[in-house]
């Protein structure tokens, strides 16, 4: 029985816990499916800080500099992912939760520089804590740091690992630490209610519940829904000979508008489909012209919470799911919808096969290719991450760092959307927008990705517009027939 099925009560799931779990309050224990691969990453990268999630916050009005050493140590001692630290043993890499409950926090007053100086040094400080490596097996992996402009201006720096939290981690932590501050500065009591499921139960029962006859089953749906199909597309030649170890990557930033937003998500609430499915459906219709190609395999990270047990907790659990993309028969914007929500909706009812392992069960006429099933990723950051709330206290989030690993990006493009609709770092100006970034390898050169972009963002406003026609129809499709 899986602890995340909708079928069961609140109380069966936690006697199915008690079942799965042989030890409470478990110190040492494997790594996640998703940290896996992560760590693998980590240990190639080891003099410049990377997989990192930061924020830097301006605080003006009166801070309480006791609460917020309290609020911190209240949520480190709350979630015990953020006292992680890893060891290993006999090539076995462990997670281990440490038993210190006090948070990292450094304070740096500032009020004695001169007013025109105190900017430039704390942008100093800034940029030498977010370069300054994490040291996975002493940690911490979670630090704050305070800087003191003056008594009403202050600089507040949360910088955490990303093999310890994922985006949907960040919403947590800003929301938690607001109400735990909150609740002190007005002497009360704390408002959250206790986890129903701690890190390290979330993390066995995981593990334990992934295996065996479960795991057989999610096995044979991947390997039937792949079997017979080619993952081989006709890719432009790259403009550098590609080796394992070809480290070369761009990245180029685009966004549409607010009425190229709305316009899109009126046609996907029409056609009954999310708002993720309507971005993997323009973004499959460009690439099929641009390639060519009538079947693409595109990779999807999924937030792999299914239930209400694990939604408040901070953790790295994404996973990736494999979407197979159809657009044979010269099908119309509105049909390719349909085939994505169907597509989308059979694939995340088997969202738990751990993307490495379905990379190893398959047979692929060439393994040593960046990715032998998906060349393509789509990601959709489109979870709701409320802004710091604090009282007596004006807050602007000034900045918001996501620092990856691109050196063994196994994708030949990977496109990321935000909804600036639903972050903390959405402008008067920037909202109802939708940000983006598509990362490329060496496949490409600057120039030719620039042109994609005008052609992608070209193309979306005619699928809005005409979405009866078919796809083929549209002006990109006699360019780029490789």
């Amino acid at each position: 029985m899986d602890i995340s099925s909708n079928s069961l009560s609140s109380s069966e799931k936690r006697k199915l816990l008690e079942k799965l779990l042989t030890k409470r309050h478990v110190t040492k224990l494997p790594l996640t499916f998703a940290q896996q691969r992560m760590w693998y990453l980590e240990q190639k990268c080891t003099s410049v800080p990377v997989n990192i999630l930061s924020s830097v916050f301006r605080l003006r009005g009166e801070l309480d500099l006791e609460a917020l050493r309290r609020a911190l140590d209240y949520l480190v001692e709350r979630q015990e992912a953020l006292r992680v630290t890893f060891s290993v043993d006999e090539q076995q890499v462990w997670q281990v939760i440490s038993p210190e409950r006090q948070a990292s926090l450094s304070v740096y007053e500032l009020e004695s520089l001169p007013v025109e100086e105190r900017e430039t040094y704390a942008r100093s400080l800034i940029d030498r804590e977010l370069e300054t490596p994490f040291d996975l097996h002493l940690g911490p992996l979670f630090r704050a740091l305070l800087l003191v402009l003056s008594p009403r201006e202050h600089l507040l720096v949360f910088n955490i690992h990303n093999l310890i939290a994922d985006g949907w981690s960040l919403g947590i932590l800003y929301r938690d630490f607001s109400q735990i501050y909150t609740a002190i500065v007005e002497g009360q009591s704390s408002p959250l209610s206790p986890l129903p499921l701690q890190y390290t139960e979330f993390v066995q029962a995981l593990h334990q519940e992934f295996q065996g006859e479960r795991k057989e089953r999610e096995c044979a749906y991947w390997r039937q829904k792949f079997q017979g199909l080619s993952p081989q597309i006709k890719l432009p030649p790259p403009v550098k000979i590609y080796s394992r170890d070809s480290q070369d990557y761009g990245v180029i930033e685009f966004s549409f508008s607010a009425d190229e937003v709305n316009g899109l998500r009126t046609l996907a609430r029409s056609q009954g489909v999310t708002f993720f499915m309507s971005l993997v459906a323009v973004f499959s219709a460009y690439l099929h012209l641009y390639l060519q190609e009538e079947r693409l395999v595109i990779a999807t990270p999924v937030a792999n919470r299914h239930s209400t047990t694990s939604e408040n907790l901070i953790g790295y659990f994404v996973n990736v799911l494999v979407l197979d993309v159809d657009l044979r028969g010269a099908p119309t914007f509105r049909t390719l919808l349909e085939r994505i929500k169907a597509e989308a909706k059979d694939c995340y009812a088997h969202p738990q096969l751990p993307f490495n392992e379905l990379l190893a069960d398959l047979p692929f006429p060439d393994r040593n290719a960046r990715n032998p099933l998906a060349h393509f990723m789509l990601a959709y950051h489109g979870f709701t991450i409320e802004p710091l709330k604090l009282p007596k206290l004006e807050i602007e989030q000034v900045e918001h760092l996501h620092k990856i690993d691109l050196s063994d990006n196994p994708y030949e493009m990977d496109i990321h959307f935000w909804d600036n609709s639903k972050t903390s770092l959405s402008s008067q100006k920037q909202a109802g927008c939708l940000s983006g970034s598509l990362l490329y390898c060496d496949r490409f050169d600057s120039s030719t990705v620039a042109q994609i972009i005008v052609e992608f963002q070209s193309l979306v406003r005619h699928l809005i517009s005409s979405p009866d026609l078919p796809i083929a129809a549209f002006p990109i499709a006699d360019k780029h027939h490789l």
